[in-house]
């Protein structure tokens, strides 16, 4: 059965001492990237992102959360090494939004996430017909008012969840179709959909493979052993 699960943590929870535990973890090309973010928020987004991303790895690859090497690549995903030679990556994705971090791993099949803080006040029919193609802005135009914010939300964040699976593989510079006869697609070729909304999100996972299972994991607490724990009881 395929499988992923993808971590949520509020960064605005984290304390000034965790936040400087964790930044012993970073190597240099993140702590450098770190360093040029200019809002004390957008830092504590990164270094989350980097931590959960150690810690979802650490765990499918059983190893050490300190074993888990991490280093920054330009206009890319960062690169991830374990402390054996040949041994098996997990596939990875993460997202931000408005303080949430998410990260989602899986040792099954290529993924790609996004993560969107809803704001029902935004004009999303305007972003839609600047951002979206013309059957996708038409289907968004005729949703019911009152379901229209969470739709854009569900469309924007399945093409940015499709686009990080694309780039992945190789082919970040296709954008498909996300509408066809008037309906929202779910899938196509090489790839799989699955939308939710969860502590005011809207969270999008494409896959290469299509998932059985997707378990979704607010961490509370800044400790990865107490993550551990959380994650056992949400999987077990």
């Amino acid at each position: 059965m395929r499988s992923a699960f993808i971590l949520l943590y509020d960064a605005r929870q984290l304390a000034d001492h965790d936040r400087d535990r964790f930044l012993a973890c970073l190597g240099e090309s993140e702590l450098l990237r770190y360093r040029r973010f200019l809002r004390p928020l957008r830092q504590r987004e990164f270094l989350l992102g980097r931590i959960l991303l150690r810690f979802a790895v650490a765990r499918l690859a059983g190893v050490a959360l300190e074993a888990v090497h991490v280093a920054e690549r330009k206009n890319q995903a960062p690169s991830v090494q374990l402390p054996l030679a040949g041994a098996a990556l997990p596939f990875f994705s993460l997202s931000h939004s408005r303080g949430w971090v998410a990260c989602a791993a899986s040792v099954d099949t290529a993924l790609g996430l996004d993560a969107e803080v809803l704001d029902a006040g935004r004009d999303v029919d305007a972003i839609g017909r600047a951002a979206f193609s013309e059957a996708e802005s038409i289907w968004l135009s005729s949703r019911p008012g009152e379901d229209k914010a969470a739709d854009f939300y569900a469309m924007w964040s399945s093409k940015e969840a499709l686009f990080k699976l694309m780039s992945v593989q190789g082919n970040g510079s296709l954008s498909p179709e996300h509408v066809a006869a008037g309906t929202r697609l779910r899938s196509g070729p090489d790839w799989h959909a699955r939308t939710w909304t969860q502590q005011g999100l809207v969270i999008t996972l494409c896959s290469r493979e299509r998932l059985q299972s997707v378990a979704r994991i607010c961490l509370q607490g800044a400790a990865p052993s107490a993550w551990t724990l959380q994650l056992d009881n949400r999987l077990s």
